[in-house]
């Protein structure tokens, strides 16, 4: 009888390859305590993948289906010891999510199609398949990628729409003229309190599968937050129940709101559904087409500007980054255009450990939580790391540690890439980085802080303002280039005072002197599992 594997990156019937029916063939799912002791990860990470797998295991059960679930130090050793108690005539794999079990799946392949050398070790054929995961096969994306100098996003995303038949009319133009609506999208936290912000994500209530898995987790050493509040949906059912709360209650608005940032609100407009998304509890294609549903060709309740807005995070960004992994992997860990060495700081591990009130609040909101929305990743938490000279790999270690959706295919592009600019450009035409004045126009954080916005230097300034300018000088100084959108933004340096900008300097070296690093002692195998 054929086996078939089940990752924990396609936990469901939508995303895994199963067999048609349970005479097909056998269903092995493995909890790798190796990969699960690799990084300190989030505890309500750790709870989302186990009980998700588990309810998986009983869902396929009660459908008839023989599974056979066990406990390994890794995925690799849970096959081989499959074989060696079922023998199967062959176990299917489809293509993993991460770069390091790749690698061990392969390795155990190449050990299973060896000629045997007599230890009697039972053996069966590995077949490793395309994944059902996601929208763009990764061949596709290689093709695509070979021989441009520029992987831009922009020209995928384009190509995406036309091939999925979404949001085109029958010439393949995009519905309402343009492919990117994003001059729409860009209300900031004044006018979204003025609109009001909606209600929750539908939360889902402990079973006794999460209980037992949230026993389990917090009994585990070196990890990260804890299971309290643990909310996520982790069955295929409740996962289609917040699709439709998100594409009911929130789509319509997502749009124009989707880069405000209101303290203390961590969902607001965002759709809460990319950890589902990433353990394959949703697939990519059904998201899609249901926001394009809820458009209708603008006979829908929802506007274009949010639809196309969400449908470009998800066939856009996600299949991007995905792509960008697998083309750039494993050198794409390494890289570190900027040269940065600083360690990560404490306070992204401890809220408390740092007075600025947007890095604070967006620490607090992944350590409670697991999620903050992508403009606290971007243009607080990464902008910070950036500007304060973070080494991208320790950034990208802790956004895979600390968010529920984050595996390394996922977050790696995201920080090296887009974050941090620590690819010199490969994904970004220009950094991600910015003063105060971006931070207090798009969220309400600075009426609070002690540091005032509008000030570049002196003991009240907003240290995002010394630190982007002492940023960009060093830019200018080191003649790196960081694409022509930043040109005006440079030249704009050569106006400023010499005694302000080595005043801005020394404001810098002061406030980096305050910053504890890591004391976590943490560490991270990325490979392990």
């Amino acid at each position: 009888m054929r086996t078939y594997f089940v990752g924990p990156w396609e936990l469901s019937t939508a995303t895994a390859i199963l067999p048609a029916t349970p005479a097909g063939g056998r269903v092995l799912l493995v909890e790798s305590l190796g990969k699960g002791a690799a990084v300190p990860y989030h505890r309500k990470k750790l709870v989302l993948v186990l009980a998700s797998l588990r309810h998986l295991v009983a869902e396929l059960r009660a459908a008839g289906f023989e599974v056979d679930h066990r406990v390994a130090p890794s995925y690799a050793v849970g096959i081989r010891e499959h074989i060696a108690r079922f023998h199967p005539t062959e176990v299917l794999v489809a293509e993993p999510a991460e770069w390091g079990i790749t690698q061990s799946i392969r390795a155990l392949a190449a050990e299973m199609a060896a000629p045997g050398d007599g230890d009697g070790r039972p053996r069966a054929p590995v077949t490793i398949v395309p994944d059902r995961r996601m929208l763009v096969p990764r061949d596709w994306f290689a093709d695509w990628a070979h021989g441009r100098k520029l992987l831009r996003m922009e020209d995928f995303y384009r190509l995406q729409r036309r091939r999925l038949d979404l949001l085109v009319d029958s010439s393949g133009d995009p519905v309402g003229g343009a492919w990117n609506l994003d001059a729409d999208n860009r209300e900031n936290a004044r006018a979204l309190a003025k609109h009001g912000v909606p209600d929750e994500p539908v939360s889902f209530a402990p079973d006794g599968v999460v209980q037992g898995v949230c026993l389990l987790v917090d009994g585990m050493p070196n990890h990260w937050g804890d299971t309290a509040g643990f909310d996520l949906p982790t069955s295929r059912a409740q996962a289609l129940e917040a699709l439709d709360d998100f594409i009911t209650h929130r789509l319509a608005d997502f749009g124009p709101f989707e880069d405000a940032m209101l303290e203390g609100r961590v969902y607001l407009y965002h759709s809460r559904l990319s950890a589902a998304m990433n353990v394959g509890l949703l697939h990519p294609r059904e998201v899609v087409d249901a926001a394009v549903r809820a458009y209708d060709n603008g006979r829908g309740p929802v506007p274009l500007q949010s639809v196309e807005g969400f449908v470009r995070q998800i066939i856009g960004w996600r299949e991007y980054v995905n792509g960008i992994y697998w083309t750039k992997m494993p050198a794409y860990r390494d890289v570190n255009y900027f040269g940065f060495t600083r360690a990560l700081p404490q306070a992204y591990w401890d809220p408390d450990a740092i007075d600025l009130a947007c890095v604070s609040d967006s620490v607090r909101m992944v350590r409670d939580t697991a999620y903050a929305h992508h403009i606290h990743r971007l243009m607080i938490l990464a902008n910070f790391a950036t500007l304060v000279g973070v080494h991208p790999l320790r950034l990208s270690e802790w956004f895979w540690a600390g968010f529920a959706d984050a595996f390394e295919w996922v977050e790696l592009p995201n920080v090296i890439g887009m974050g941090t600019y620590g690819d010199g450009g490969t994904m970004s035409s220009k950094p991600y980085v910015s003063a105060a004045a971006y931070i207090n126009r798009m969220s309400n954080y600075c009426s609070g802080c002690r540091y005032d916005p509008k000030l570049r230097d002196g003991p009240t300034a907003c240290p995002f303002n010394y630190l982007y300018w002492t940023f960009l000088d060093d830019i200018r100084t080191r003649k790196l280039g960081v694409g022509q959108r930043m040109a005006l933004v440079l030249k704009a340096i050569d106006k400023f005072p010499a005694a302000e900008l080595a005043a801005m300097h020394a404001s810098r070296t002061r406030f980096l002197e305050t910053l504890a690093p890591d004391r976590t002692g943490w560490t991270f195998a990325a490979d392990a599992g």
